[in-house]
């Protein structure tokens, strides 16, 4: 999936789920999934916080798989 599919345009302020700064209105965001509290919500991202995220759960998953 690329990223400019899954990104939305901020008609308000926003913090970011990932970095706690705000994501600014107009500004491009994705939402994803965070979980929380026996939940799973859907929660504002930069879209540089959710690559940053995804690369390092990537990079956790390859180092999982290694010591099996």
């Amino acid at each position: 999936m690329r990223l400019d599919e899954i990104t939305h345009t901020a008609r308000s302020n926003y913090l970011c789920a990932c970095c706690g700064m705000t994501v600014p209105g107009g500004s491009r965001y994705v939402r994803a999934q965070v979980p929380g509290g026996g939940l799973v919500a859907k929660k504002p991202m930069h879209t540089a916080c959710y690559t940053r995220r995804a690369a390092s759960n990537t990079n956790m998953e390859k180092a999982h798989e290694r010591n099996i």
